[in-house]
């Protein structure tokens, strides 16, 4: 299984500090992607690129994008240095560069359920996260295996397993 992590990008970043600035959004919980490829540079290659992002580099042309509904990125090493994930989406410059941020606490940060001040029975907050996981294009197994689990217990078993699944407010 390809490990996922999670990346806050800036979008057609000018320079680096742009990168660290998106990085540094703590109200971005950041994309969760799959690296597809690793790039070894050397430190005046990744600094040349850092530097200049949004120029043509032929080691990104056609990478990234999304497939099979995960968001593929380029890897960019260097001795030294940040590890940098760019998605150029097809193109061949960084059309998305960005850092590594920790993983949240919940299986799918991206899946944001409300539950507060909204009605507190079992079934209606069931439909409720099954909603929000099939609208984040989850797949039908993984909401499965949430119902499952959520169903195992009692109502606060119920409550545990939505915020161990999802971002619940």
């Amino acid at each position: 299984m390809t490990e996922e992590i999670f990346v806050r990008f800036a979008r057609k970043p000018y320079r680096f500090d742009e990168v660290i600035s998106a990085a540094r959004d703590t109200d971005d919980l950041g994309s969760r992607v799959v690296i597809s490829e690793t790039i070894e540079l050397t430190t005046d290659e990744y600094d040349a690129f850092a530097n200049a992002p949004l120029r043509d580099r032929a080691w990104l042309a056609g990478k990234g994008g999304y497939f099979d509904l995960k968001r593929q990125v380029v890897e960019v090493t260097a001795p030294e240095r940040q590890t940098l994930y760019v998605d150029p989406s097809g193109s061949s410059y960084g059309r998305y560069v960005g850092l590594r941020v920790p993983t949240p606490s919940c299986r799918y940060p991206e899946v944001r359920v409300y539950l507060s001040g909204r009605d507190g029975n079992a079934f209606s907050i069931l439909g409720r996260c099954q909603r929000a996981a099939r609208k984040a294009y989850l797949p039908d197994n993984a909401i499965k295996d949430f119902i499952s689990e959520a169903k195992n217990g009692d109502y606060n078993h119920l409550l545990a397993t939505c915020m161990r699944w999802f971002d619940c407010v």
